[in-house]
């Protein structure tokens, strides 16, 4: 089994995969729109509410997903850390020899980009609280892909 070690999410990390969206300044606000983007169908929004069970580190990851028709931003509304897994597309499935895997605090959001192989969102330390905002066809099979990785990867601080 492959070991991957956490590296801090920043946003210049991310950009091949998505952005990070840090908390604006007092008095101001960030806006993310342009990279918010549906495709092929997908023109229904859908906003989610989710309240994941926390995971221990290492955490074994096995299968990726993806949208390719939709972004996913996911906005921690009460969050301690959180397990994003990234990996570039090769051939239809994610390229297992490039995975980049980050802790995210929990005041940082997260937009995928359409077509980003990503893991599940995983909460660290404590149960939390995600809204998840993308575009659906209403077809579960034309919004969401998923891959098995070639072999366990072992996620580690």
């Amino acid at each position: 089994m492959r070991s991957l070690k956490l590296e801090p999410l920043t946003a210049e990390a991310f950009a091949p995969y998505g952005d990070v969206i840090d908390p604006p300044a007092p008095g101001e606000r960030d806006l993310l729109s342009d990279t918010l983007s549906a495709v092929d169908g997908a023109d229904s929004p859908r906003l989610s509410f989710g309240h994941p069970k926390p995971w221990t580190l290492p955490l074994t990851a096995t299968e990726m997903e993806r949208h390719n028709r939709s972004s996913q931003c996911f906005v921690p509304l009460d969050v301690s850390r959180f397990v994003v897994m990234v990996a570039p597309d090769k051939d239809g499935k994610p390229d297992a020899t490039q995975l980049r895997a980050f802790v995210a605090r929990g005041d940082q959001a997260v937009n995928y980009h359409a077509g980003t192989w990503h893991h599940p969102s995983r909460a660290l330390d404590r149960p939390a609280r995600f809204a998840t905002l993308m575009w659906t066809t209403g077809e579960k099979a034309l919004d969401e892909e998923w891959s098995t990785l070639p072999e366990p990867v072992l996620l580690v601080e």
